[in-house]
């Protein structure tokens, strides 16, 4: 089973000018002040990125050998500030005009997914969540919610043409990439705090989830919990909130992440004590995972 990821990529270049003729775009957005630090610039590229700015220039006062070494990590950085606007980045372009006391920075940026597309995907999430949460449910209800909800309604995009949140949920279709964006917002707007993983499986590049639930964080990997060819009918757990040393047996990332170091197991069997309102929950859940592991 093929799983791919599409990462963004960062193809930038810097062109140093004298006195001559000024590069000319067109709906660029100008900051009407110059900047004169780099963490001012920093706040520039976050904003921009948030709000899916395609271009934008800046005037920069500050030290401009400093600029021109760091601006490439600097970009970088402010794209990684957000999981969501990471993998819907599809590369940048950057132009760096320079004279005596000031540069002249211009900056171009492809996305995978327009701001009304995103504006689309925040409006459907929403409304998802709102109808499969209940307000008294905990986290490990809310999880396995949404889950099962995202395996039910995707389909495994096996011509790897659908990368997006936006592209997921209007297709019903998506790869690894689409599927983590989705379950990356489903679990915000629940209330569940959680990460993009990149890293690789043995057929390439891979993207899933880690989740933190009650102070632990555990792997979620929604998209090997799907099958293919597609079932309605069938939802597996192999794959539902492991530690690292546990999905470490065919994931792989290369990236810093949370330790996922408790077994989800040993968390359900503390919850059965814990929370003794729930107990069935907890059984049954786990008796699902214990079937996955045998099979």
């Amino acid at each position: 089973m093929k799983k791919t990821l599409m990462k963004w990529t960062l193809t930038a270049a810097i062109f140093f000018f004298g006195l001559g003729t000024e590069l000319k775009f067109e709906s660029v957005f100008a900051d009407s002040s110059a900047i004169t630090n780099l963490d001012q610039l920093r706040g520039v590229f976050e904003n921009r990125l948030l709000t899916r700015t395609e271009e934008f220039t800046v005037s920069y006062s500050g030290d401009k050998e400093q600029l021109s070494k760091q601006l490439p990590g600097l970009l970088r950085e402010a794209t990684e500030q957000d999981d969501y606007t990471a993998y819907i980045v599809d590369s940048y372009f950057y132009t760096l005009r320079t004279w005596s006391a000031r540069a002249k920075l211009t900056v171009t940026i492809q996305y995978r997914e327009t701001p009304e597309e995103t504006a689309e995907v925040n409006r459907q999430v929403s409304h998802i969540v709102k109808q499969i949460i209940s307000p008294r449910m905990n986290g490990h209800e809310k999880v396995k919610e949404i889950h099962d909800w995202l395996v039910r309604y995707l389909q495994y995009d096996t011509r790897y043409e659908r990368y997006t949140a936006y592209q997921a949920l209007q297709d019903r279709r998506a790869v690894c990439q689409g599927y983590a964006l989705l379950a990356y917002k489903m679990l915000n707007e629940a209330g569940i705090k959680n990460k993009i993983v990149e890293g690789t499986v043995a057929s390439g590049d891979h993207a899933w989830n880690l989740v933190l639930l009650d102070g632990k964080w555990y792997h979620l990997d929604v998209t090997w919990d799907d099958p293919v060819p597609n079932r309605d009918d069938l939802l597996s757990y192999n794959y539902y909130l492991k530690t690292d040393e546990q999905i470490r047996q065919d994931h792989a990332w290369t990236k810093e992440y949370p330790k996922a170091l408790l077994s989800y197991e040993t968390t359900l069997e503390s919850l059965k004590k814990s929370d003794p309102a729930r107990q069935t929950f907890y059984i049954r859940l786990a008796e699902l995972i214990r079937k996955a592991e045998n099979e």
